[in-house]
């Protein structure tokens, strides 16, 4: 496309209707010419417009109507596409919201749908740009400036939009509780102890001889291989959704989708007590790192959580919980202990 500005509106118009005038006289002087030429050569013309008239001029003739009719059509279909081409580069400067809630509240402005079949965010955001440019275009040809400004404003609109977004995801700290504080430091002085005591166990690996360590592996492996499957046992009626040893490994604990929790027998896979507490699908079970180990009886064993937003504390000896703990908005999928035993998370 050459990079001069295309004439544009009446004055272009007005140009191409001058230039075919001037190119209509033209042939119709040449036509006069060949009649005079033919005049003279002596070739009469038939009153009734057969013998002597020039096949060639009749063809021309219709030709130059046909050009008529063609400049004519060819012209609106020039002011259309010009026209089109126009709003399409006043759509790209248009600054429409990104945000899909902000874009629904314009459309219902402009009184337009504000979803359609099979629309998604960036479709109903381009059809968006799309209104506003073809009103920016309507009030430029009736010489108004409503649709710039009403482009302006949602701008505006949608950079407050922005910043409120903005103001709300900024981070932020708020003071804890002295709970809280207590617990982070009971927390780091178990986990310090712990890791010491780790740090010096893989010193002591490191003094081990290579072909020491590349042995115990060996027999470790072999005693696997020999692994097999001891007895089986039908957990319940709906999925088992955790299995968990107790700390004595004399004993196992299950949950189960339909809300139970049993606890059985090591190894004969006996069931020794069914759980009763939850409405909804067990996700998850932790026992408490002293349980069955000579825990008081005012600690509880285990605890559970589920799909009915409870987390409930059990004692091996009773049925029922002997606590609840709320406050979650969904589903509870895990729960665990905290190796001191004093939290659960």
């Amino acid at each position: 496309m050459s990079q001069r500005e295309q004439p544009r509106g009446d004055t272009y118009e007005q140009d191409v209707v001058a230039y075919a005038k001037r190119k209509r006289e033209e042939e119709e002087d040449e036509v006069r010419t060949e009649r005079e030429q033919r005049l003279a050569k002596g070739i009469p013309e038939s009153r009734s417009g057969v013998q002597g008239i020039d096949l060639d001029l009749i063809d021309e003739v219709l030709d130059d109507s046909e050009d008529r009719a063609l400049t004519d059509e060819a012209l609106e279909k020039r002011r259309r596409a010009m026209a089109e081409f126009e709003r399409k580069k006043l759509a790209r400067t248009i600054a429409t919201p990104t945000d899909d809630k902000l874009v629904k509240e314009q459309l219902r402005k402009l009184k337009h749908p504000i979803c359609l079949f099979g629309e998604d965010a960036g479709d109903r955001r381009n059809r968006l740009r799309y209104i506003l440019s073809k009103l920016a275009m309507e009030q430029r040809a009736s010489g108004g400036d409503t649709a710039d400004g009403q482009i302006e404003t949602m701008a505006i609109e949608d950079d407050d939009a922005m910043d409120e977004d903005e103001a709300q995801t900024e981070e932020f700290y708020t003071e804890g509780t002295n709970e809280l504080l207590q617990a982070r430091r009971d927390i780091a002085v178990f986990s310090l102890a712990k890791a010491r005591a780790r740090t010096e166990r893989q010193r002591e690996d490191c003094t081990v001889d290579l072909a020491d360590v590349r042995k115990r592996r060996q027999d470790l492996v072999k005693r696997l291989d020999s692994y097999s499957n001891y007895g089986s046992q039908v957990g319940d009626t709906r999925p088992i959704s955790r299995i968990l040893f107790s700390p004595d490994c004399q004993s196992l604990l299950t949950s189960s989708w339909s809300g139970a929790i049993k606890l059985w027998d090591v190894p004969h896979c006996r069931p020794i007590r069914t759980f009763c507490g939850h409405t909804d699908r067990v996700g998850g079970i932790s026992f408490h790192p002293k349980a069955t180990l000579g825990l008081g009886d005012e600690t509880a064993d285990f605890a559970s959580g589920a799909a009915d937003t409870l987390i409930h504390l059990w004692s091996l000896n009773k049925e029922r919980p002997i606590a609840k703990l709320q406050g979650h908005q969904s589903r509870v999928v895990h729960v665990q202990h905290h190796p001191n035993g004093v939290y659960l998370g």
